[in-house]
C-alpha cells in the first residue's frame, strides 16, 4: 500500500527530468541553427563585393593610347609599345606617305585595330588610310597582332602626283638675261634640283628630275620633264633677269643724273 504511491513519484520525477533534457538539446539545436545562419548572412555580403569589384576590374575603362605626333613609323611603333604588338614587322608604308605628319592622337583603346579605325575618320588625303587584316569583327582576343598591315595614299593625291610627273617640253625665253651668266644660270638649276632632292628624298627627284638645252641664237632654254621642274627653271631664270635689271639700273642711275641736272 505504501510503495505504490513512491513508484509513481520516481516515474513523475523521471517524466520531468527527460522533459528538460529534451528541452535543452532542442533549445542548443535551435541555437547551433541561427548561429549558422547569422555565420552564413554575414558571408554573403563579403562574397558580393568581391564579385563586385572584380566584375569593375574586368568592364573598367580602357586603358588611353597617346600619340605626341610623328610619322607613319613612329606611329605605328608607338602602337606596338602600348599594346605590346609586333605590327612594325608587317607594316607596308609607301614612299609618298613615308614623310605624312600624323597628329596627336588620344584614343581609349583596348585593341591596336581602334586606333586605326580613329586615324581613318579623320579622312585627310594627307595621311592615307590604313588597311588590316583581320578587321577586328570576328576577333575575340584583343590585343593581339594583325597578319597584315598597309597604309594606303588618297586616291586624289596619287592622281595629282601622276599628273605633276607627267613630262612636258616647253621653252623658256632668256631675253633679259645677259649671255655672260647663261653658264651661271645653268648651274643654279642644277644646284636647286639637287637641293631639293636633298631636303625632300627620292619623291623630290621624281617631281624635280628633268633636263635642259641650251640654244643660243634663238636665247631659248628648252625645259623636258614634269610640272614642278618646269616652274623651278621658269623661277630662277626670272631671278637672273631681275638680278640683270637691277645691276643696270644701278650703273646707269649715277650716269644720269648729271644730264638730268642739265
Amino acid at each position: 500500500m505504501n510503495i505504490e504511491p513512491s513508484s509513481n513519484a520516481s516515474v513523475s520525477v523521471s517524466n520531468r527530468v527527460e522533459s528538460r533534457r529534451v528541452s535543452l538539446r532542442y533549445r542548443s539545436a535551435l541555437l547551433c541553427w541561427m548561429c549558422l545562419a547569422v555565420l552564413t548572412a554575414a558571408a554573403h555580403p563579403v562574397q558580393a563585393r568581391e564579385t563586385n569589384d572584380v566584375s569593375r576590374e574586368e568592364g573598367g575603362r580602357k586603358k588611353v593610347f597617346t600619340f605626341e605626333g610623328g610619322n607613319p613609323i613612329e606611329f605605328v611603333v608607338a602602337l606596338d609599345k602600348h599594346f605590346r604588338t609586333r605590327l612594325v614587322q608587317i607594316l607596308t608604308l609607301p614612299e609618298t606617305l613615308s614623310r605624312a605628319k600624323v597628329p596627336k592622337l588620344r584614343v581609349a583603346a583596348d585593341d591596336p585595330r581602334e586606333v586605326l579605325t580613329v586615324y581613318n575618320r579623320l579622312e585627310s588625303p594627307t595621311l592615307g588610310q590604313w588597311r588590316f587584316q583581320p578587321d577586328g569583327t570576328a576577333q575575340t582576343t584583343p590585343g593581339t597582332n594583325m597578319n597584315a598591315l598597309m597604309l594606303v595614299p588618297d586616291k586624289s593625291v596619287v592622281a595629282a602626283k601622276m599628273e605633276r610627273n607627267v613630262t612636258r617640253v616647253k621653252g623658256v625665253a632668256l631675253a633679259g638675261v645677259p649671255e655672260t651668266r647663261w653658264e651661271a644660270l645653268i648651274r643654279d638649276i642644277d644646284q636647286a634640283r639637287k637641293y631639293a632632292e636633298d631636303t625632300a628624298g627620292k619623291e623630290a627627284g621624281d617631281a624635280f628630275g628633268g633636263s635642259i638645252r641650251l640654244q643660243r641664237d634663238s636665247k631659248v632654254l628648252i625645259v623636258a620633264g614634269p610640272e614642278g621642274y618646269i616652274e623651278m627653271v621658269e623661277s630662277l631664270v626670272t631671278a637672273h633677269r631681275m638680278n640683270a635689271e637691277i645691276e643696270a639700273k644701278a650703273v646707269s642711275g649715277p650716269k644720269g643724273a648729271p644730264e638730268a641736272a642739265r
